[in-house]
């Protein structure tokens, strides 16, 4: 019997070997295979990646390039990507020309006083919101919500009357108070769901130490609401910013008009005034957020968990 047994046994082991030879390349051509689809899958998202970037930084680019282009070159009938001879004429003329300059500080003020209205109410109002339940609270969120759903162009008409009843038509701070109360809907709402996300416990803890509810609030509720402070704050900004159905209704005097407003009036039926002057005021006005929004990124990571240390 253990000579049988020895063969059985040499028999299996041939038999193992041979089916482990023949197996082995198999294995390899499928680890070879998916290999090869992750090289590709990655390759095709690299690819998707820069057809989206592209696709967004392309208008970007060409409304540069031809704000450099003298207005012979941009109505030349070849045209060419790059200019032949750059210059910044068009800029000079942008501000020597017209009021841009004056509708840039414009924009600037009603921008900058929007936003610190929106976000200092909104923050508060979020806060009541979050921490206390009731059920008028429940109700007057969703109605905010349904005012910011209202297209624009319906409440112009009733915005228009108030403001003329309260003597503030053609006026820069009657449009901030309808830019203020047409913002404050999406501000409550962003800040509302961050105040939701801060543990409670925090809160609990500094009136444990002997803080009341406004010192909580302020020395460890706001610092780690922070990043969405912030983030409310940009999106208000950039909104108000960009504005123009409001601004080219409720302000009739030049000196007042914002850049929307202020740059719409080079543009006419049938006449332009200089393509190259238009592209410039684009740059412009697209350059402050950009710069806005590079200077605030690093806040959005630094507010993380600035204010839940203690000592």
């Amino acid at each position: 019997m253990g000579v049988v047994g020895n063969h059985v046994l040499d028999k299996l082991d041939s038999m193992s070997q041979a089916l482990t030879t023949r197996t082995a390349p198999a294995w390899r051509t499928s680890l070879l295979y998916y290999r090869t689809l992750k090289v590709v899958r990655r390759i095709v998202l690299y690819l998707l990646m820069i057809l989206a970037v592209a696709w967004a930084i392309l208008p970007l680019f060409w409304v540069f390039i031809s704000s450099i282009k003298p207005d012979t070159e941009t109505y030349a009938f070849e045209q060419t990507v790059f200019p032949r001879h750059p210059t910044l004429d068009n800029y000079i003329t942008l501000f020597r020309v017209t009021r841009f300059s004056l509708w840039m500080r414009n924009s600037a003020i009603l921008s900058t006083a929007t936003t610190l209205a929106v976000i200092g109410l909104s923050a508060m109002a979020a806060y009541a919101m979050s921490r206390f339940r009731y059920r008028l609270f429940e109700l007057f969120s969703r109605m905010t919500l349904l005012a910011y759903m209202m297209p624009p162009i319906v409440l112009v008409v009733p915005l228009f009357f108030i403001l003329f009843k309260m003597h503030l038509v053609n006026s820069m701070f009657g449009l901030m108070l309808v830019y203020v109360g047409t913002r404050l809907p999406v501000g409550l709402w962003m800040l509302r769901s961050y105040f939701q996300g801060i543990p409670i416990e925090l809160e609990d803890a500094a009136r444990v130490d002997g803080a009341t509810r406004f010192q909580a609030f302020y020395k460890v509720i706001l610092p780690q609401a922070l990043p969405g402070m912030i983030a409310t704050g940009i999106f208000v900004f950039s909104v108000t910013w960009q504005e123009f159905l409001f601004a080219s209704i409720l302000i009739f005097s030049a000196s007042k008009q914002t850049l929307s407003a202020g740059v719409a009036t080079f543009l006419s039926e049938d006449w332009i005034y200089s393509w190259g002057v238009l592209m410039a005021a684009g740059v412009m006005i697209s350059l402050p957020l950009v710069l806005f929004y590079i200077f605030l990124q690093r806040y959005l990571i630094a507010g993380w968990g600035g204010g839940g240390l203690k000592g």
